[in-house]
């Protein structure tokens, strides 16, 4: 059965928290955002993709594993020079665990889907300015 079929409810039922210091921001998929841009970092924020590198394919995997895929994520972010802040995947119910990601700014779908499927995930959540928030199937 095809990811988006099994895990497609899974990823809209989910909010995608983007830490700002003390405050944060929570999207949703199909969500539209009632700002055009938003500022970050000394920099206007036209897209963004909230990338995991947790429980590959969906198959949980130790803390301590995903830590360091995280840091892999990370180390990768900051080769490039790409701007991102952290991230948290915050499931609507109990039955799986928040997963750290990263909101990486500014950045093209394109782009985007390859770091995902680098860091072999079903999904990235992305946004453009002005459209709604959506869920990028990788496979």
């Amino acid at each position: 059965m095809p990811a988006d079929e099994v895990f497609g409810d899974c990823y809209k039922k989910t909010s995608y928290r983007a830490c700002l210091g003390k405050s944060y921001l929570d999207f949703r998929v199909d969500q539209r955002s009632g700002k055009k841009s938003w500022f970050v970092k000394s920099q206007w924020v036209t897209s963004w993709a909230f990338i995991s590198a947790e429980n590959p394919h969906s198959i949980l995997l130790t803390d301590r594993r995903n830590k360091a895929r995280s840091g892999r994520l990370l180390r990768h972010l900051q080769a490039r020079n790409m701007k991102y802040l952290l991230g948290l995947g915050v499931p609507d119910s109990d039955d799986w665990p928040v997963e750290l990601g990263f909101f990486v700014l500014n950045i093209s779908a394109n782009e985007a889907r390859r770091i995902g499927r680098k860091f072999s995930q079903h999904a990235i959540v992305f946004f453009i300015c002005l459209k709604p928030i959506k869920l990028i199937w990788l496979a």
